[in-house]
């Protein structure tokens, strides 16, 4: 590091030039760029203060570019630390695993940048009165400018004044698009970013999410277009009646605790996800988001894992099918040491040469996906709802085989005794009028058998008003068959009820 003048210094970086355009072809898409920048702005967060990061998008000089503008108040560097930095595999500083490779800030500005178009860093240590800049594309050797303030678009304004760090980048509308993913075509800059929130919310839910004892998160994300800013919320995985194994893995020396959440996907949370707009990268139904998320400490590291983990009778990686397309889950991990579970150098997945996750892999195994999970979780809810009511009434005959219908169509559970005869239909997701209709089904069958039911209830993890409403009507207006030997039946007696009223949350 030389200095030209007490305004200007100079940062040699020990590559080639060929290096920087090698990064920008890497696959990195706009979104885990625009994470890489992230996670070192929440590894910077200041001791006991929450985590802050704007990320801003503008009109770039042409049709074909945007600007992207990152910016957080953390420690912020001084003139050594951003040397390091923007050295190639640099030490990382700190003990944070957010930026554990020290490829980073190379990988996220070439990227970003696809390898030539213009970049400014702004940064400062603490106590530092102005700001250190640097401005790419890269090259070996970079000059350091002393500014007294960050140069930002016009149509962008922080909510906070005095950033430790901020990054201006000229982004082409092609990579931007990636985060679409492949053959995305969106143009505008509220598209494009109600993409980058779900992106950030699935991978930064541990710290955007309220802690229950503080009921504070531990980082937030302002998400901007022009003076339109909205703040990023936790995007959990929409799982229907989850599902929970608790194991322990020897890895790092030590005994790791690991939590396994799955079960079905609940499309109704889904379409509520994201700002209270739909889902429409992840947790789709379909075969390229079925499987399970990995979260590190508070980062999701991996989405939709099915094959990486298990595998099939044949002893290979087990083959995406529609059958799994509503199995969804979450393995928890706590914060771990660098090293142990390691991901890729850019972060984009697992490291698949790490014995420690293929440990992690086998322990998983033991609990097979569950194909047709829907099903499957809703068959446990049944299991757990007989054994409840079985331990409050033992002298009751319950049973999930009786069948009605020349069909032989099943019902979920049915509880005989003391002079009552009632139906259950159970369901993983929001209550439908088409299950009440099930319910009503059930009920005529019977009757037209002969059996006089007394009572049929609905047993869901939420319903709306207007189901409650529909079944009023459905009690109040419509009238059962007359049992077999002419007689009229008992009126409809249809009720709705949530797990958690049946405590089977």
């Amino acid at each position: 590091m030389n200095e030209l003048h007490k305004n200007f210094h100079s940062i040699q970086i020990n590559i080639t030039p060929h290096t920087f355009a090698g990064l920008a072809k890497q696959n990195m898409a706009f979104h885990q760029g625009v994470m890489e920048l992230c996670d070192n702005a929440i590894a910077a967060s200041l001791p006991g203060e929450k985590g802050l990061i704007f990320i801003g998008l503008a009109p770039g000089s042409s049709k074909d570019e945007l600007l992207l503008v990152v910016a957080d108040w953390g420690s912020g560097m001084d003139l050594s630390q951003l040397e390091n930095a923007l050295q190639l595999g640099s030490l990382p500083t700190g003990s944070n695993r957010l930026n554990e490779h020290g490829f980073g800030i190379n990988n996220a500005l070439a990227s970003l940048t696809g390898g030539d178009r213009p970049w400014a860093l702004y940064t400062r240590g603490r106590g530092a009165a102005g700001y250190l800049k640097v401005q790419g594309p890269f090259t070996p050797q970079m000059t350091v400018e002393e500014v007294d303030t960050p140069a930002l678009p016009q149509e962008l304004t922080l909510p906070r004044d005095h950033p430790g760090t901020v990054y201006c980048i000229h982004v082409p509308l092609a990579i931007a698009q990636s985060v679409q993913g492949r053959g995305g075509k969106a143009t505008d800059l509220e598209t494009l970013r109600s993409w980058l929130v779900e992106h950030l919310g699935v991978a930064y839910r541990g710290f955007l999410d309220l802690d229950s004892r503080t009921m504070e998160s531990s980082a937030k994300i302002i998400a901007a277009v022009g003076s339109d800013a909205k703040l990023v919320p936790p995007i959990p995985v929409p799982i229907a009646g989850a599902l929970v194994r608790r194991f322990t893995v020897e890895m790092g020396g030590q005994v790791i605790p690991v939590v396994y959440r799955y079960g079905a996907l609940d499309e109704d949370k889904r379409d509520h996800l994201v700002l209270g707009a739909k889902a429409k990268y992840y947790y789709q139904g379909n075969q390229p988001t079925q499987g399970v998320d990995i979260r590190l400490g508070k980062r999701v590291i991996a989405t939709a894992q099915l094959s990486e983990i298990w595998r099939g009778p044949n002893g290979m990686p087990l083959a995406r099918h529609n059958n799994y397309n509503e199995f969804v889950g979450e393995v928890l991990l706590p914060e771990l040491p660098r090293g142990v579970l390691s991901t890729l150098n850019n972060k984009t997945n697992l490291n698949p040469n790490d014995p420690d996750w293929q440990n992690l892999f086998s322990l998983l195994a033991q609990v097979p996906p569950l194909a047709h999970p829907k099903a499957c979780t809703e068959k446990a809810l049944q299991s757990r709802w007989i054994s409840a009511l079985l331990a409050v009434n033992p002298q009751d005959r319950v049973t999930d085989e009786m069948t009605v219908w020349p069909t032989g169509t099943r019902i979920d559970v049915l509880d005989e005794g003391d002079g009552k005869r009632v139906i259950y239909e159970l369901k993983a997701t929001k209550g439908e009028p088409l299950h009440l209709y099930q319910l009503k089904m059930y009920w005529d069958g019977l009757v037209l058998d002969g059996i006089q039911p007394t009572e049929a209830v609905l047993i869901v993890p939420k319903y709306t008003s207007d189901l409650a409403r529909m079944t009023e009507l459905i009690n109040d207006r419509l009238t059962p068959p007359a049992l077999p030997d002419g007689s009229p039946s008992l009126p409809y007696h249809i009720k709705l009820a949530t797990h958690e009223e049946k405590c089977l949350a």
